[in-house]
């Protein structure tokens, strides 16, 4: 998805758009992971900044990424929505990272805690 999108932004004006910009970060970090086996992306954002002096990254609609998101693994999710309730009853919600669609997916479902 990146390429694709970075792909069709290339330009005469050799201008790089934010998509762009996120392309060459990614292909960095994975270069600096091969060879180093790690990844400083402060350094990478900071240094690869193309005189923006912002850390905004690559973000497309829901139109470009529809393709790439139409998986199974996306579209049939291993846990359902029932087994979020003994995710949160078992504290399982402190082994997660803050994230919104988890967020999301409690508030849009007030029957969850139903029968307990």
């Amino acid at each position: 998805m990146f390429l694709n999108v970075a792909r069709e932004e290339l330009t005469t004006e050799n201008k790089i758009t934010r998509q762009l910009r996120s392309v060459i970060w990614l292909l960095k970090m994975l270069l600096d992971f091969c060879k180093n086996g790690k990844i400083n992306y402060t350094i990478i954002i900071d240094e690869l900044s193309f005189n923006t002096k912002n850390d905004k990254a690559f973000a497309v609609s829901g139109k470009v990424s529809q393709q790439f998101m139409a998986c199974p693994e996306l579209t049939k999710p291993r846990i359902t929505k029932d087994e979020i309730k003994n995710i949160i009853l078992g504290g399982g919600h402190l082994l997660l990272s803050p994230e919104r669609r988890f967020d999301a997916i409690i508030y849009n479902s007030p029957d969850l805690f139903d029968g307990l």
